[in-house]
């Protein structure tokens, strides 16, 4: 009898211990449009121009980032879970933060794009990160809805951050993000092969969105030059400008050229 009773005591110290343990979450960060904040694990983020907009920090699905000091044939990427509010709906999303593209990490969601600038603290090597210690950065911005339109078939073109929809669908846009590298020989240089450019977008139809790298130039080293996309055929035709010897191009300064079909075209 005695033991009955020295076991509930125990189970109710227990129960009582763990309910005390509990870490309340961190308190909302109120946010506004065009500048950046930080969250932490838990953390809400709300926006200070609509109501009933918010962004919760959820997790780090998983991060396989290259650790500091440590070779890499990858940079490697963490992989953000966020839930987002907007509009009296309420939908869980991944987006993968890849250094040094996190510029590119980002949905569009009536009306506005959410990207992650950041995920913290760096990774070491031989050292575990505790997942209650990872915060992130997010800028909130403005999504040009009802912008710039294209035709099926019709040749455009994107420079870096631009977006393109469909006059027929008005729930589809394609964005060109970032170029992930560049190997294009220079002109006026005697390559042993002739290099490409690796071209990432994001394509948004309703509120799905999905991450596309396309290349242009020499396809025997790999990449592909077209993709689908729901049901179109997303094709990158020429990126410019050209290399050039002892000349840098500026990471924003490159123009894609898309063309969208539909599959069976």
């Amino acid at each position: 009898m005695k033991n009955s009773a020295l076991s509930t005591l125990l189970f109710v110290v227990l129960l009582f211990s763990v309910a005390c343990d509990t870490t309340p979450p961190p308190p909302p960060v109120v946010f506004g449009v065009d500048r950046p904040f930080p969250l932490a694990i838990g953390q809400t983020g709300e926006s200070k121009n609509e109501l009933g907009f918010s962004i919760k920090f959820e997790k780090i699905a998983s991060d396989s980032r290259c650790p500091k000091g440590v070779e890499c044939i990858t940079a490697g990427q963490a992989d953000v879970v966020l839930t987002i509010t907007k509009g009296g709906e309420t939908s869980t999303v991944t987006l993968p933060f890849i250094i040094p593209n996190g510029t590119g990490n980002a949905i569009d969601l009536k009306g506005h794009t959410i990207r992650v600038m950041g995920v913290a603290p760096m990774k070491f090597k031989d050292k575990e990160i505790d997942p209650k210690e990872y915060n992130i950065m997010v800028l909130v911005t403005e999504t040009v809805v009802g912008g710039a339109v294209a035709k099926l078939g019709q040749e455009f073109m994107l420079g870096i951050g631009e977006s393109m929809g469909l006059d027929d669908d008005p729930g589809f846009r394609v964005r060109f993000d970032t170029v992930a590298s560049d190997s294009r020989c220079p002109e006026g240089v005697q390559c042993i092969w002739a290099g490409k450019v690796d071209a990432v977008f994001t394509v948004t139809q309703g509120e799905n969105a999905q991450k596309l790298t396309l290349s242009s130039g020499d396809m025997s080293q790999g990449g592909s030059g077209q993709a689908v996309a729901g049901k179109y055929n997303l094709a990158l035709k020429a990126i410019s400008p050209m290399k050039k010897k002892d000349v840098t191009i500026d990471s924003k300064g490159y123009k894609a050229s898309v063309v969208i079909q539909k599959q069976d075209q």
